[in-house]
């Protein structure tokens, strides 16, 4: 099972932890997303939906994603669900000194720009 070891505020609350792996995913997309997922890609499975409490990633809206300092994967994967049962995983991805991830929908498929 994955370890999750991703502390989550909605932008704006709590304070920073500054660790590098640090960052906001923003939702510019037209679709709401009720799942957000992120483990190590050496993990073989996800746990913990980053969205608790029937919460959402909103279309314009954003979620701060801190990372405990322990956690010290080289590559992260990003699984999003949005609300009409539409998965998206982007594999692989270099979390380090990243800071918005945003969210697009280019000609109908779901892209990630990572800043």
């Amino acid at each position: 099972m994955k370890t999750l070891l991703v502390l989550f505020t909605l932008l704006g609350f709590g304070p920073l932890l500054g660790a590098d792996r640090d960052f906001v995913l923003s939702n510019q997309t037209g679709r709401s997303f009720e799942a957000v997922y992120i483990s190590a890609s050496d993990d073989k499975d996800w746990d913990g939906n980053l969205l608790t409490r029937g919460g959402a990633l909103a279309a314009g809206g954003k979620l701060k994603v801190q990372f405990d300092k322990k956690s010290d994967a080289a590559r992260w994967d990003i699984n999003i669900v949005d609300d009409e049962g539409l998965t998206v995983k982007f594999d692989g991805v270099d979390l380090t000194n990243v800071e918005t991830i945003t969210l697009k929908d280019v000609n109908g498929k779901i892209t990630a720009v990572v800043e």
